[in-house]
């Protein structure tokens, strides 16, 4: 399925001339529809009940692990050799002491009880990663494929190719890239692989996951003869990078914006515009609610509930217009694509 954004104007009788987003999916006509209200507010009270939360994602977490076993993962051995470092220095020798978290950044997060803050949280990352993503090729979500978390990666870098080529942007162009909520530098590595010439910032709110990230890099570097890559990895906040204005060519958001409620969206968006310069492109990557899978998880009350246990702001990622937020922070031309058949790819262009 391949959907594009395209840009009208209103009627000219109006006197302040606002630009639209208008969506056309070539395959079929899908819309979104939210989980049906009473489905939505029943989950929601059931949340704000403390037990009822924490048997709900020590249900989820127990999900992953049990289906990472079942792929051959040795996910505690993995854990217990990962936690032989001395994690605390490295914590110390990567925290920004000027950042300040946001009260939506300090809610549980995929069944952590301290959300990304914490030592489970990262160290277990990548083994989450292959373990949630081994189904997100299968429409039916049952057969499970190791490759599934690369597959769903190199899905996003396809499109962001497409888009890119369609929007008049040189990839040799490409030299300069913020990977925004980077995590430990799954979605770095990727964009270091499909921009092989340039130089990749990648910015988390997490000092946990920084600290994995740059040991996972150190590690690379040493089964490499000693070369470092051309990746930095930075504990900031997404909002306000510190970074200059007009000095990106590429911001990449991988599997963020489900994390975050209305307002820091449209924030992070304003940043990745200020960062860009003209002829740079916002590209993100993450779940698409109208695709006929979610459209099932939102009206199914068992899967929607097992679902919300991992995720705090369900609820305002699937209502927020996505391309629409984008225009109106100030890109000019908006791209969408299906990545997978759970994810979209959307790419803005600043003129």
């Amino acid at each position: 399925m391949k959907l594009s954004v395209k840009p009208f104007q209103q009627t000219k009788g109006i006197a302040h001339r606002k630009r639209c987003m208008h969506v056309v999916c070539k395959a079929q006509q899908t819309a979104s529809r939210p989980p049906h209200p009473l489905i939505m507010d029943a989950v929601e009270a059931l949340f704000r009940f403390p037990p009822f939360f924490n048997a709900a994602a020590k249900n989820a977490r127990n999900m992953i692990i049990k289906r990472a076993y079942a792929m051959g993962i040795d996910w505690n051995g993995t854990i217990q050799e990962m936690k032989a470092q001395d994690w605390e220095a490295r914590l110390q020798a990567v925290q920004n002491p000027s950042v300040t978290y946001p009260s939506y950044y300090t809610q549980p997060f995929h069944a952590y009880s301290q959300g990304n803050l914490c030592w489970d949280a990262a160290l277990e990352l990548t083994l989450a990663a292959q373990s949630v993503h081994a189904i997100v090729m299968d429409p039916r979500g049952k057969e499970l494929d190791p490759q599934g978390d690369a597959k769903l990666r190199s899905g996003y870098s396809a499109r962001l190719k497409e888009c890119l080529a369609e929007l008049g942007v040189a990839e040799e162009g490409i030299r300069s890239i913020l990977d925004l909520g980077c995590a430990t530098g799954l979605s770095s590595r990727e964009l270091m692989r499909v921009f092989p010439g340039a130089a990749v910032t990648g910015l988390d709110l997490s000092p946990h996951f920084i600290a994995v990230g740059r040991y996972e890099a150190d590690q690379r570097a040493a089964a490499n003869g000693g070369m470092a890559e051309p990746l930095t990895l930075l504990h900031g906040l997404a909002e306000s990078t510190g970074l200059p204005s007009d000095s990106q060519d590429l911001v990449s958001l991988c599997l963020v914006c489900h994390e975050l409620p209305h307002n820091p969206t449209r924030d992070i968006m304003r940043e990745a515009f200020r960062v860009l310069r003209p002829g740079g492109v916002l590209a993100v990557m993450d779940m698409n609610p109208a695709s006929p899978i979610f459209q099932r998880i939102f009206n199914n009350p068992i899967v929607f509930t097992a679902f919300k246990s991992t995720e705090p702001w369900l609820a305002d990622y699937i209502s927020l217009d996505m391309p629409a937020t984008m225009q109106e922070v100030g890109f000019s031309r908006v791209l969408m694509r299906e990545s997978t058949p759970r994810h979209r790819t959307l790419v803005a262009l600043k003129k």
